[in-house]
């Protein structure tokens, strides 16, 4: 079922949610306690508990929580990970988070595939797809944002 609305992309600035709950009927304060839930890494509306059901049920039935699907994950022994994820249209793409001493360094991905051609890299070889959206691209920092905050 592809909507065209992502719960990441909705809640990146929050005026598209907030306004998106207001035609619902419902108080614009509920697009913040949608943001907080995602910012902490809930995407699944049934654990959004202080949500009435009926608002549940709407964000359900009419925005999709995840515009990626995890298709593939490998955690090195320093920590790194390693995630390859699906687009909707059938595109894949890589994350990866290193950990260091006191930081941490995320490679997002801003395009599916790549132009330059070079013979070491697969991402290379496959060619240049498109340029993803900014949905596509701040989920995958919110993942990573959000897992890290739960440590």
């Amino acid at each position: 079922r592809s909507c065209g609305l992502y719960l990441y992309g909705l809640t990146a600035t929050g005026k598209e949610l907030e306004t998106l709950v207001e035609v619902w009927g419902e108080k614009r304060y509920r697009a913040k306690q949608i943001r907080d839930w995602v910012q902490d890494g809930v995407t699944e509306y049934e654990k959004m508990t202080n949500l009435p059901k009926s608002l549940r049920e709407k964000l359900r039935d009419h925005i999709q929580p995840n515009a990626l699907k995890v298709a593939a994950e490998k955690i090195s022994k320093d920590g790194t990970i390693k995630r390859a994820y699906l687009l909707e249209d059938g595109q894949a793409i890589e994350s990866v988070l290193m950990p260091y001493n006191k930081r941490n360094t995320a490679c997002i991905s801003s395009q599916a595939g790549c132009a330059m051609g070079c013979v070491f890299c697969a991402t290379g070889q496959m060619g240049f797809r498109r340029q993803l959206t900014a949905t596509e691209i701040f989920e995958q920092v919110a993942r990573y944002d959000a897992e890290l905050k739960q440590k």
